[in-house]
């Protein structure tokens, strides 16, 4: 079954990859028509597929039903303009050409991960209105006011430009919340979903080129390189169904070409979105007028840009205090939560084990009732700095709470390399730790687990060393 649906595979991207040679070469809009339509019906077959497939996560089937209108509507719509070519806008196909910007944004909005606070709800609005209104303003440029002041425009040729603009606004605004956000915690969902992405920036630049030729006095007929793009979206809607299908049957696949994962770190690249609108500005105002608009331009772009930095360091503090352990300096648990499933992504991408140690300090209630819980923060820092000594730059340590620490050990390619550590961390113990007005002897118990091939939860790999690091109270490490 698997060499069939490779074959299959490579079928589908060969005939695409004709297509896109075809279309060019014969300038036909017959020929160009008849791809999109076969692309079509293809795709909505592989999506009912998709949807009806057993074994599937919940949260993909439920995003691939929000995308089935959208598969629907394509051949329908394709067919119908063939039947009603020539009829002025709004005919049937003209409607049903602008639901389906809509239910694609829908569509590619069920396939990311909700965000978990009001907090990253607010940021998510922000930094993604920023990518709209950015994109607006190029559209706004380009289709939107050429369409208004033409002479002698109708309704019937004004409601079309400027409708498609703000619906393709929207769905950028939709394709920026998923850059930013990423998508659910099924890898076999990143390749499709960033297909059905590109698939819809290749609709949109044919819509905005369409737009932009007709608002300039073009041809009516769409040109060669507009079937091209639209040809591009429609093969490439037809992929990426067949492409989850394909990946959902090599889950360790999905894995590798789905990336590592989504880094907690916020995105910056939304603010570039800020310099287009600076560059047209420039270039229609501050060309004609350069004394003193060119002037003022400019400057509010570099004050832009000093506010940014100036953002960029505060957002950096403020990350740096909400992974760190303020008293040991040492990550926090939520550092180890996020970095840990991004280990165990990138050890089934490279062959390699996550090793993680749970450390568990004896006789800390001890010194903080007898010498005072200064001399056991003391105690706590002390440890701390003797586990930073004994691990590797690329190795975490982070304190859990109390007396509580864990050490995240990536690409390891055998057991010895975690076992070697706990060693250095045994001979660090016997020297004792300065607390003030005496020494103590550091001791703890120490926990090992190492990821099986192929694991990607990080709450097992942490409860298995956890659960060994209590089997070996007072005895030699244990390994689960």
């Amino acid at each position: 079954m698997r060499r069939w649906d490779t074959a299959g595979l490579v079928l589908l991207v060969t005939l695409g990859v004709t297509a896109l040679l075809v279309v060019p070469l014969s300038g036909s809009i017959t020929a160009s028509s008849s791809f999109q339509l076969g692309f079509a019906v293809l795709g909505l077959l592989f999506a009912i597929g998709v949807v009806r497939r057993p074994g599937l996560p919940a949260p993909t089937r439920r995003a691939w039903r929000w995308m089935l209108p959208t598969y629907a509507l394509w051949p329908l719509t394709i067919s119908l303009y063939a039947v009603f070519q020539g009829q002025p806008f709004p005919s049937v196909p003209d409607v049903l050409r602008l639901l389906i910007t809509p239910l694609t944004l829908l569509g590619i909005l069920a396939f990311t991960r909700p965000p978990a606070s009001a907090t990253e709800r607010a940021k998510l609005r922000l930094d993604a209105g920023l990518v709209g209104l950015g994109a607006g303003m190029v559209l706004w440029y380009l289709v939107v006011s050429p369409a208004l002041v033409a002479n002698g425009a109708t309704w019937r040729e004004l409601v079309p430009s400027i409708t498609h603009p703000i619906l393709d606004t929207a769905l950028l605004f939709g394709i920026s919340v998923v850059l930013i956000r990423g998508t659910r915690a099924a890898p076999a969902d990143r390749v499709p979903l960033a297909i059905i992405v590109v698939a819809a920036l290749m609709c949109l630049l044919g819509d905005t080129v369409r737009a932009y030729v007709l608002n300039h006095g073009g041809p009516v007929m769409p040109s060669v390189l507009q079937q091209l793009l639209w040809t591009s979206n429609i093969f490439l809607l037809m992929l990426a169904p067949y492409v989850q299908g394909w990946l959902s049957r090599r889950p360790s696949l999905a894995v590798r070409v789905g990336g590592r994962g989504r880094s907690s770190r916020p995105p910056r690249w939304p603010y570039l979105t800020v310099v287009p609108g600076y560059l047209l500005l420039m270039a229609t105002v501050g060309v004609q007028q350069p004394f003193p608009a060119a002037g003022l331009i400019l400057g509010a772009f570099l004050v832009s840009v000093l506010a940014y930095g100036r953002q960029m360091v505060s957002a950096r503090e403020n990350r740096r205090m909400a992974v760190t352990d303020m008293l040991t300096g040492l990550a926090n648990r939520l550092e180890l939560h996020e970095a840990l499933p991004r280990a165990l992504a990138r050890a089934v991408h490279n062959n390699t084990r996550v090793g993680v140690l749970v450390i568990d300090m004896n006789g800390f209630k001890q010194v903080n009732d007898t010498l005072g819980h200064r001399a056991g923060d003391r105690l706590l820092i002390g440890f701390a700095g003797l586990l930073r000594e004994c691990v590797l730059g690329s190795d975490l340590v982070a304190r859990l709470g109390g007396d509580e620490f864990a050490i995240m050990l990536p690409d390891l390619t055998d057991e010895s390399q975690a076992q070697a550590v706990v060693r250095r961390i045994r001979d660090a113990m016997s020297a004792p730790i300065d607390v003030g007005a005496t020494a103590v002897q550091p001791n703890a118990s120490i926990g090992v687990a190492l990821s099986q091939p192929g694991e990607l939860s990080a709450d097992d790999l942490l409860h298995r060393a956890d659960l060994a690091m209590y089997e070996g109270k007072g005895t030699e490490a244990r390994i689960r």
